[in-house]
C-alpha cells in the first residue's frame, strides 16, 4: 500500500510540474530557441542571411517597379490631361495609355 501511495503522489507532483511548463509556455520555448541559434553550423546562417538578402531584393525590384508604374502613370497624365486638338496629341494620348495598360 505505501508503494502505490508513493508512485501515486510522485505521478501527481509530475503531472502538476508538467501543467505548469505548459503554462508558461513560450519562456521555455524561446530559451532552447536561442540555445539552438547559438549551436547553428555556418551554413544555416549563411542560409538565413541568404533569404535576408532574397527578400532585400524582392523589396528593390518591387521600388523600381513602382518608380517605374508612377512615371508612366505621370507621362499619362501629361499626355491626356490637356485638350487633345490635334492628331498628334490623340496618338500620344494613346500611346501612354497603352503603356500604362501593359504594366497592369
Amino acid at each position: 500500500m505505501e508503494l502505490s501511495r508513493t508512485i501515486g503522489t510522485v505521478a501527481v507532483v509530475l503531472g502538476v510540474v508538467l501543467a505548469a511548463g505548459f503554462a508558461v509556455g513560450e519562456d521555455g520555448g524561446s530559451v532552447t530557441k536561442q540555445a539552438t541559434l547559438a549551436q547553428a553550423t555556418p551554413t544555416q546562417t549563411e542560409a538565413a542571411k541568404t533569404g535576408q538578402a532574397k527578400i532585400e531584393e524582392r523589396e528593390a525590384q518591387r521600388r523600381v517597379a513602382l518608380k517605374e508604374q508612377q512615371e508612366r502613370k505621370d507621362a499619362f497624365e501629361r499626355a491626356c490631361s490637356r485638350p487633345l486638338k490635334t492628331d498628334m496629341d490623340f496618338d500620344l494620348c494613346r500611346n501612354a495609355y497603352k503603356r500604362l495598360q501593359l504594366t497592369q
